[in-house]
């Protein structure tokens, strides 16, 4: 069996230090691991410390000595997945690693980026409030769907309100808003997923859940990832509560994906040029229409998404009432707006200019 190098330890053995849950020793190492794309850890333990190795592409990494961490060894040793062997006063533990790429390979299907998921992922492992923003039909369900995915074959306990398409959660039926999330506490889940925040008192009780240590994952009516911050405020969610809660805030669209085998370039026209920034006579991609897209030109849709993962930035704007425009300024000085994801699937020959057109205008 392997073990889900995201979920190894579970959210209770976290230890509070400054008031703050810290990172366990085993959550870092399988962190490094997963970044790293390794495929086993191997510690060895003896009287003189403890040994760690990682597997990457097939080769098992140079040996970094370090006390004897008996915390990490048993954590380790009671993961499923692992082989432990007595070496004299010590053992070496051996832990297969899943390191979620198959999860990761569901991700990026519905159209989120590298880079996003590897930003999204450690905001997942801390816990908090996950809010995913967008209109009805953005695709909000399934990306929530597909990020509970993500923890499927691991001991998290996941309590889902409404009508999520996922499978193996504990349902909370003839309920909803806040008494439905009351409702999935008394159940004492890791993870309470909802289909969507409906008001106030909803909120409220999602950002309390979050602050009691829950993963939170909550849909929320709002056109773009800082205005589901606002949403957030104007339900009275106090700042405080909300900062220190927060994880990540998605928000997305969904584009018509172009078919791979009749698509053809051509120059984007000036006006499109122009709305999308492009150089003039830049080349993009059309539709055409073929056998296998049944002459549509098109095969199925994407998703677009935007990303602000909670840093102490965006913790001190959000808790100081920082105003949109500051934050939304930090959040994507470095990741994509909407606006900008879209034409980089312009670029990339994933959908049309005309798509990209309609959501940069929101």
């Amino acid at each position: 069996m392997e073990v889900d190098a995201e979920v190894l330890v579970p959210r209770a053995q976290a230890q509070p230090v400054g008031g703050a849950f810290a990172e366990s020793a085993a959550d870092a190492l399988v962190a490094e691991a997963r970044r790293r794309r390794a495929s086993h850890i191997h510690l060895e333990t003896g009287p003189a410390g403890c040994v760690i190795r990682l597997r990457i592409a097939g080769q098992l990494t140079e040996p970094r000595h370090h006390p004897l961490d008996e915390a990490l060894a048993a954590t380790l040793r009671a993961a499923p997945g692992v082989s432990v062997l007595a070496l004299g006063q010590g053992e070496r533990i051996v832990l297969r690693l899943d390191g979620g790429e198959r999860r990761e390979r569901a991700l990026e299907a519905i159209g989120m980026s590298r880079g996003l998921i590897d930003a999204l992922l450690p905001a997942l492992r801390r816990g908090g409030l996950v809010l995913v923003a967008g209109p009805e039909g953005s695709g909000r369900s399934t990306t929530i769907a597909t990020l509970l995915g993500h923890f499927a074959g691991s001991p998290r306990h996941i309590a889902a309100i409404g009508t999520l398409p996922v499978d193996g959660v504990t349902r909370i039926e003839g309920l909803a808003g806040a008494a439905a999330v009351r409702a999935a506490l008394e159940q004492d889940p890791d993870v309470i997923a909802l289909d969507r925040l409906d008001g106030r008192e909803a909120a409220a009780a999602a950002a309390e859940a979050a602050e009691e240590g829950h993963l939170v994952l909550a849909a929320i009516d709002a056109p773009d990832a800082v205005s589901a911050i606002r949403r957030m405020r104007d339900w009275r969610v106090e700042p405080f509560r909300l900062a220190s809660t927060i994880a990540a805030t998605l928000a997305q669209r969904l584009v018509r994906r172009l078919c791979p085998d009749c698509r053809r370039p051509v120059q984007a026209n000036g006006s499109v040029s122009a709305l999308l920034g492009f150089d003039s006579g830049a080349i993009v991609y059309a539709p055409v229409g073929c056998e296998s897209c049944e002459g549509s030109g098109f095969a199925g849709q994407t998703g677009v998404f935007e990303a602000i993962v909670a840093d102490g930035a965006i913790r001190r704007l959000i808790n100081d009432g920082g105003d949109e425009a500051i934050l939304a300024r930090h959040a994507f000085l470095r990741a994509p707006n909407l606006g900008s994801a879209a034409r980089a699937l312009v670029r990339e020959g994933l959908t049309t200019p005309d798509e990209a057109v309609r959501i940069s205008r929101g």
